[in-house]
Order: structure tokens, then sequence, then C-alpha cells
């Protein structure tokens, strides 16, 4: 736990050393790099992810919906923490109630019972918190495996997992049993996002540009190009495919 409160120091350092620096416009200083990783994420996504998410899809409806409820209602303590950092009192209430009534009356989040009654799941990320704290997003990178990221982002990425209770319930398991939860939760994504993966792949002139766009918008950024076209294919679906 030290060690992990030590990376946070530094991170938060590196993000205060930026803040004056980053202009409200990001851009991609580090395109070329990036590009590089980014092809070789779709080629994981093409060879791996994609025909297992395939095989993933094969299960029935209602058992891929119950994993996902299942899963989300593990990220629901992070939300929690987070609006409580955020001092949003209200969304942290609304979050607490939708883990009680579905780690309860929704069988371990099994069924999305708190939404049934009108208390819709509203995500946030540590990242967010960063950017009420008065952090700048920093640049912007392509991460192997987890795709976009501005630096911000990657952080708070990294401290939603480290304080996921999951986690730490898992520590003393294998390690493939302990990635287990993020492995399952990016087929289902995969599988239930796939048809819009795909045509997108296929539809793009530069695939590249067109993720990048489409994330940066799903982060409320601004950005120094016009990709209004892009934005049209981001509100087909896309939001929550990068908001999770």
């Amino acid at each position: 736990m030290k060690y992990f409160l030590k990376y946070i120091s530094f991170f938060l350092l590196v993000l205060f050393l930026n803040n004056s620096t980053v202009c409200a416009e990001i851009s991609d200083e580090y395109e070329k790099t990036n590009r590089s990783i980014h092809n070789f994420n779709d080629t994981v996504d093409q060879n791996l992810l994609k025909p297992t998410s395939k095989v993933y899809g094969i299960l029935p409806n209602f058992v891929e919906t119950g994993i996902s409820n299942v899963l989300s209602n593990i990220n629901e303590p992070s939300n929690i923490l987070n609006y409580f950092a955020q001092g949003n009192i209200s969304l942290a209430t609304l979050s607490t109630t939708r883990l009680f009534i579905n780690s309860t009356v929704g069988l371990v989040g099994l069924f999305d019972v708190a939404n049934y009654t009108g208390i819709e799941k509203i995500n946030t990320d540590f990242g967010k918190t960063l950017k009420i704290w008065g952090f700048s997003e920093g640049q912007f990178i392509v991460v192997p495996f987890l795709g976009p990221r501005t630096s911000r982002h990657l952080f708070g990425t990294i401290v939603d997992v480290g304080l996921n209770p999951v986690r730490y319930a898992l520590k003393d398991e294998d390690t493939i049993v302990s990635f287990s939860p993020s492995i399952i939760y990016a087929l289902s994504e995969r599988s239930r996002n796939g048809e819009t993966i795909d045509n997108l792949r296929e539809t793009s002139i530069d695939y590249y540009s067109t993720l990048k766009s489409i994330y940066l918008q799903s982060r409320g950024i601004n950005t120094i190009s016009d990709f209004e076209e892009d934005g049209a294919i981001f509100q087909d679906g896309f939001e929550d495919f990068y908001e999770n």
C-alpha cells in the first residue's frame, strides 16, 4: 500500500508541474509513437479480442447482461469514493444506494434492480476528480491494450484500479484469477460494441484519428482539429464504451 501511495504522490507531482504549461486544447505531440501503439492494439483486437468476444457472445443475452451487471456493480465503490472526493454528496449517495440495492435485492449485482426503480448509474473516475481539483489533461497518449488516454486519465485509471476492493480481495490469488474481472469486462464490452467497432474500422479513412476524436469528445476535451463528422459516429454508441 505504501508503494501505491508513493506512485500517487509522484504522478500528482508530474501533473502539478504540467498544469501551468498545458493549454486547454490538447495536442498529439507523440503521434508517431501513438500510431505504432494503436496499430499494436488493433492487431490484438482483430486477432485475439474480436474472435474471443464472438465466442463469449454465444452466451444467452440474459447471461451476458447478468455478467455485465455484476461487473458494473463491482465498479460502484470507485464511483462512490470519487464522488465524495469531488464533493458531490448527492451522486455519492445515489451510487451508495445503487450498490446497496443491487448487492442485496439484485443478488450481488446480477440484476440491476436499482435501475428498474429509476436510480440510474452515472459513472465517474479519478481522472474526472483530478479535473475538478484543477489538474490539466496532460498529453494525449495511446496505451498498450487500454487504448486512447490523456496522461491525467491514465493516472486516474491506475488509481481507480488500485482502489477497487476486488483487487484486494484477489491479491493473493494467481495472476489470471486476479485479472479475471478485467478480462471478462473487456470481452463483454467488445461483444456488446462489436458491430459498431467493426463498422467504424472499415469505414474510417484514418482509424487512429477517428478513435482519438471519439475518445476526446467522450471526455469532454477540446480538440485542435475539427471532428464534426466523427462526432456523429460518436453519438451513435461510443460514449459508454470510452467512459467505461
